[in-house]
């Protein structure tokens, strides 16, 4: 008795699979709401669930003066801004984040700068910038805390150089968060401002200097004008996670540089004052809105979507 050799059990499954996947395509192209609802429903409802959802309880849980049941008020907004305590948190949560996206921009925008006019291994260059995002987060602040440190690297650095008498150190100041917050995002600004002024067109500024203009004149009605979705981008992505830091401020900062993130992490893990923090979220929620809208108004929209962070 002949085998048919050709029909293996693997040759039938494979094409028993080919004739299902054939069915559901054939099932699907005359649904296409059906197809909608796969390719677009599903994303929505994951969305809906995890994110707007939670959003939305939030926002109810801070009109309320306990967890539900309870009365609806508005006395945790009140005590946000009556209260002296929670406005110098406040003031100094946005202090520190208008001088992190300032320092953040500053460097970037040179580095990023560096690299795409002057620079010949800007392959190189742009992989030392992303290395920081592949080492733990909670390693680069424990080599920054023995970096401030009394007796750490920089006390030693400014003894060697005669710049102090005796190592004092900078933690728990409002330096050392300062520099943490424009370490930890340096490189995600660098890279929107890098990708901004590699694809200028190096004619227009040809065109500049042969019109008389010098290096200063161009760049700032040329270069900078150009690159500006870059640097609105760089902004936006550095100063939202700023303002809702908590992790940099608590290991740099101590008790002494409170910031409204670690308020927020202690009403719900310590104090248990759910209704309060949430309020203080939505701030902070209300303020990431602002931002994106700025962005997008402005021309930022397409770099803000391609990048992302937070800690």
């Amino acid at each position: 008795m002949a085998t048919d050799t050709s029909q293996s059990p693997p040759d039938g499954l494979r094409k028993a699979g080919r004739r299902r996947i054939r069915s559901v395509l054939n099932y699907l192209r005359d649904r296409p709401r059906t197809r909608l609802f796969l390719l677009v429903g599903i994303p929505a409802i994951v969305l809906l669930l995890f994110f707007l959802l939670p959003l939305a309880y939030m926002l109810w849980l801070s009109f309320l003066d306990g967890m539900p049941p309870a009365s609806p008020t508005l006395q945790n907004y009140l005590n946000v801004f009556t209260t002296d305590l929670y406005l110098r948190v406040v003031w100094r949560t946005t202090v520190l984040t208008v001088q992190t996206t300032a320092l953040v921009v500053i460097l970037g925008y040179t580095l990023a700068y560096s690299m795409a006019r002057f620079s010949r291994r800007t392959t190189l260059l742009l992989l030392l910038v992303i290395l920081p995002f592949w080492t733990n987060y909670i390693v680069r602040m424990y080599a920054l805390i023995n970096i401030f440190s009394r007796n750490g690297l920089l006390d030693w650095i400014q003894l060697s150089a005669g710049f102090a008498q005796e190592p004092s150190g900078i933690m728990y100041t409002h330096t050392a968060v300062l520099l943490g917050l424009t370490y930890v995002w340096l490189p995600l600004a660098t890279l929107p401002f890098y990708a901004s002024l590699a694809n200028l067109d190096d004619s227009l500024i040809e065109a500049s200097k042969d019109l008389g203009a010098g290096p200063i004149e161009t760049f700032f009605t040329v270069t900078l004008p150009l690159t500006k979705n870059g640097v609105i981008g760089g902004i936006v992505l550095v100063s939202i996670p700023t303002f809702g830091a908590f992790v940099t401020p608590t290991l740099l900062g101590g008790t002494d540089q409170i910031m409204i993130g670690m308020v927020i992490e202690n009403q719900f893990t310590e104090a248990f004052n759910w209704p309060f923090g949430s309020a203080l979220s939505v701030l902070v929620s209300v303020f990431v809105i602002v931002m994106l809208a700025l962005g997008v108004k402005f021309g930022a929209g397409d770099v803000i979507s391609k990048q992302g962070g937070g800690e």
